[in-house]
């Protein structure tokens, strides 16, 4: 597996990906409303139009795309788009349910950790859907839950804040 640039072209695979991983949270969150796979796509769509974004795939060695991450410069909030100095916000992690558990997810967020840190940045938040597995995750990796929570709207659901200084 080797962690590589994004490209636009990666986007149906992607967004195929997403809705299948989404597709596990009923098993520990119930019943949540999910994103057609057209809507996904036109989400990373917006990722990749970002000026600051950073996009990489997971990449398995027949080629297949096994995760993708993202990150971009920090906002105030949705609604304030005024940037937070020093702050990158990691706003996807999405790893295909045939490969959970097997070191894809770390190692894309430590090449967006190091990336992150090349780009100037010295700490870094992301939100997750509160109850996740991916809470395990964050924690061994020194991230750290901050206190905030939030509603997803997409999902109807609440999502927690993690940070981890760069």
């Amino acid at each position: 597996m080797r962690v590589r640039p994004a490209v636009r072209g990666d986007i149906p695979e992607i967004a195929r990906l997403v809705v299948a991983a989404q597709a596990t949270h009923r098993d520990w969150a119930g019943d949540v409303p999910q994103r057609p796979e057209a809507e996904e796509e036109l989400e990373w769509d917006l990722r990749f139009a970002r000026a600051s974004a950073w996009i990489a795939v997971a990449e398995d060695d027949d080629g297949s795309i096994a995760g993708a991450v993202a990150f971009a410069q920090a906002t105030v909030s949705r609604e304030d788009r005024t940037p937070v100095r020093g702050l990158a916000h990691v706003s996807a992690v999405f790893v295909r349910p045939d490969r959970f558990r097997r070191g894809v997810a770390r190692t894309m967020l430590e090449a967006a950790e190091a990336a992150m840190r090349d780009a100037g940045f010295d700490r870094a938040q992301l939100f997750t859907l509160e109850g996740s597995p991916a809470e395990r995750l964050y924690t061994a990796l020194g991230w750290q839950r901050d206190g905030r929570r939030e509603p997803y709207p997409p999902m109807d659901v609440q999502v927690v804040a993690y940070v981890k200084a760069l």
